[in-house]
């Protein structure tokens, strides 16, 4: 069986347990395409009791609604991707696979796309139930083809992040004692690194330097400049270069770093209780 042939098989088997468990419960999918209109209203109260509304328009130009739904929605498909291959080894764990995964003949880049593709047409949906009504509503036609155009950047942000997540979850899984209290710390500061809320071109230098380290965070920025008008097409590429460029650099390092993981694994046992 050729490696394509394992891939597809892999694929599968994630896609039937992703969509087996949404289907038996089916406010999961409602909840997902109502996340990103709930932190619209969260963040709405707490901006129009401290700023105005006409102040946020003038300084970034497009309405503080859409803007923060486009956050929303990026965040939800961005993080909740990662968040499921961050917390994946610990979940192996617990079910007990860990064993026969690092004895699979998969190569282990092929096993961590597996995880959020299928996540990608829930996204997707997601994307289409929140997004699109409300960028159509604003804009018109013109919405609908800006929010497809975010979807489509959406979906590049979550497949880019992934050999760096691979890299990250390495580390942690390797020298880390307690794992999941790492995890809560990661996540708020990847929050940051990717610019959703806080967009990475108001950052200060040092914090952007960081942030550039982060793959998604380039097509982030993208989004955001399309959305309030300032994205020309030498800059848009120049910003999804460099996203694919770090996504391949990262792939031999979340390469290395996975099966330095697995080689501790081995070293030290690995618990199936």
């Amino acid at each position: 069986m050729s490696r394509f042939s394992l891939f597809l098989n892999v694929l599968w088997a994630e896609s039937y347990a992703l969509f087996t468990e949404i289907f038996r419960r089916k406010h999961i999918l409602i909840m997902m395409s109502l996340y990103p209109y709930m932190l619209l209203v969260f963040i709405l109260i707490i901006g129009y009791s401290v700023g105005s509304r006409q102040v946020f328009i003038q300084r970034l130009g497009v309405a503080p609604e859409v803007f923060f739904l486009a956050s929303g929605y990026l965040l939800m498909a961005v993080l909740g991707s990662s968040d499921d291959l961050l917390w994946r080894p610990l979940y192996d764990d617990w079910l007990g696979i860990t064993p026969y995964l690092i004895i699979s003949p998969v190569p282990r880049l092929y096993r961590f796309l597996a995880v959020p593709l299928p996540r990608l047409v829930i996204a997707l949906i997601t994307g289409l139930t929140s997004l699109l009504p409300l960028m159509i509503w604003y804009y018109g036609f013109y919405g609908l083809v800006e929010s497809l155009a975010v979807i489509v950047m959406t979906l590049v942000a979550t497949i880019v992040f992934v050999p760096f997540i691979m890299a990250v979850i390495g580390v942690i899984y390797t020298y880390g004692k307690e794992q999941w209290r790492v995890l809560n710390i990661l996540r708020p500061l990847l929050l940051i690194l990717l610019g959703v809320y806080y967009p990475r071109f108001l950052m200060p230098l040092g914090a952007y330097i960081a942030s550039a380290l982060v793959p998604p965070s380039h097509v982030v920025e993208a989004v955001q400049r399309l959305l309030i008008g300032r994205l020309d097409v030498m800059y848009s590429l120049m910003l999804f270069g460099a996203a694919i460029g770090l996504f391949i650099a990262y792939i031999p390092a979340g390469i290395y770093s996975i099966s330095l993981w697995e080689r501790n694994k081995l070293k030290h046992g690995v618990k199936t209780e």
